[in-house]
């Protein structure tokens, strides 16, 4: 089944460029702020400290707390339509991704082509998907959209210590020789400040996508990393756990007063290798990881004195992963963990990574489609501290970017005619200028509308502001919202 996820909107930006891109007002470089996008792969919802979290992630909270958090952004339950989403401000259907992975189509552009264009220096480090809309699997495609990159062009990770079979990484267009024993965390960490570093004295803007291997399965960390919290885990339950990531999210305010956790993920259990406190302890190592990368990014920002002008943005790209059969026996006298192992998270683990949603990855419940998004820009946000409850979606990116950077999106672009935008831009948000207005979001088997979320097939029908863990089933009660929902989503798909 396909679990894909698009949005019935107006566009906010619209272009009316022949060839390229062209800027909507010509703004001085000075002016038109650095952005940075954190991705992370299959981490839950309530997997930040500032979500909820008992993971440390003191580096993302001071954002949180200085920037923006929003408690309804939404992606596309699967990594390479949510990536398709993100890098070309439509929704995975239109661009021809249906599945983990694919080719775009010719009537998309991507980001990195547009800021380029409109006079950005692009940085691409880690996964790299949908970089291009050309072959993003060819290296030299991808170096002609990015000034600087270095990652995977496969997909996959594999292993975060070495290379693995059929995952070759690249540098800069070229075969990168991978050095054995370095964490992948650690090597995407290093570049992005050098890239940063290089950029000090010039006003030139700069757009970098930090796309994460971490916390994706397999499960791999340091010992040091991972001894506090498998002693923690060891002495804590997973549903006090549970319990106790709640409270804090319904007590900052991202989740209602009232919200209860679903029996599905009280109760979730697995047959994993090892038990599910070592995996959690492994997987909030993977976690933590990417907070002390981003702090690496801080002080690099710092360094170059770009810390005011720089918009940074977190976020994952589905809920956190159940899946299992992947996961391999543990070898004997083999550190659990280490890159002789690969494990997965398993529902026990995922079932707390998401708190408080029901269901996992892939999935077109909350769990599966709920991400966290902080966002932080000491120049651009006004009122600190602030949390966003209106929906909006990891397609909204795209044209954030674009209104940032003083630039239009095209009608085409290199002979390619475009599919207008699905995303809106997420500046009045930022600037706190905007209205918070509903919006009508539609997944294969899923549609929300206002408050109103319709899981079609077993005809589920919950009231998302009340109810964000969709616990309970209000279609008998709602016949005609039922029916009227259904035909939001034939007719949308009628048109696709």
């Amino acid at each position: 089944m396909l679990f894909i996820l698009f949005l019935i909107s107006g566009v906010s930006i619209s272009g009316v460029s022949i060839s390229g891109v062209s800027r909507a007002a010509e703004k001085p470089n000075g002016d038109r702020p650095n952005i940075i996008v954190v991705m992370a792969d299959d981490m839950g919802f309530s997997d930040l400290g500032c979500y909820g979290s008992e993971i440390k992630s003191p580096t993302i909270d001071r954002l949180a707390k200085e920037g923006l958090r929003f408690s309804h952004f939404y992606n596309c339950a699967l990594c390479g339509p949510s990536r398709a989403a993100l890098m070309t401000g439509l929704y995975p259907y239109q661009v021809g991704i249906r599945s983990w992975t694919g080719l775009l189509n010719k009537r998309c552009v991507t980001a990195f082509e547009l800021l380029k264009e409109a006079g950005y220096a692009t940085c691409a480090v880690g996964r790299l998907d949908m970089i291009t809309a050309e072959d993003w699997h060819d290296p030299t495609r991808v170096a002609e959209c990015t000034d600087r990159f270095l990652g995977v062009a496969t997909a996959g990770t594999g292993n975060y210590y070495k290379e693995p079979r059929g995952c070759p990484w690249f540098k800069d267009g070229k075969k990168y020789d991978r050095p054995v024993g370095a964490y992948s965390t650690d090597l995407i960490s290093a570049f992005v400040a050098d890239f940063i570093e290089a950029s000090a004295g010039s006003d030139q803007p700069f757009f970098i996508y930090v796309s994460h291997f971490a916390p994706h399965w397999p499960l791999q960390a340091e010992e040091e990393d991972i001894a506090p919290y498998r002693n923690l885990y060891k002495k804590t339950d997973r549903k006090e756990l549970m319990h106790a990531r709640l409270k804090r999210l319904v007590d900052s305010g991202l989740i209602p007063k009232g919200t209860t956790l679903h029996d599905s993920m009280l109760k979730a259990n697995d047959k994993g290798s090892i038990p599910a406190e070592h995996r959690m302890a492994i997987h909030a190592a993977m976690v933590e990881s990417i907070d002390r990368s981003l702090a690496d990014t801080m002080a690099a920002l710092k360094k170059a004195d770009k810390l005011d002008n720089t918009l940074i943005l977190v976020l994952s790209d589905n809920g956190a992963s159940h899946q299992i059969g992947y996961n391999r026996p543990v070898p004997p006298n083999v550190r659990p963990g280490s890159m002789e192992t690969f494990i997965c998270q398993g529902a026990a683990v995922a079932s707390l990574n998401n708190t408080p949603f029901r269901n996992y990855k892939v999935s077109n419940y909350e769990g599966g489609i709920a991400s966290p998004l902080v966002a932080w820009w000491p120049r651009g946000l006004k009122q600190q501290g602030r949390i966003s409850h209106g929906p909006c979606h990891i397609a909204d990116i795209m044209p954030t970017c674009l209104e940032l950077a003083g630039a239009t999106y095209p009608s085409k672009f290199r002979g390619r005619t475009l599919i207008p935008l699905a995303g809106e831009s997420l500046v009045p948000v930022l600037s706190n200028t905007g209205k918070e207005t509903p919006r009508t979001l539609v997944w294969s088997n899923a549609v929300r509308d206002g408050d109103w979320k319709l899981i079609l097939g077993t005809t589920e029908l919950y009231n998302i502001s009340q109810d964000r863990n969709e616990k309970t089933n209000l279609a008998a009660e709602f016949p005609e919202r039922v029916r009227k929902m259904k035909q939001i989503h034939a007719q949308t798909f009628s048109g696709s």
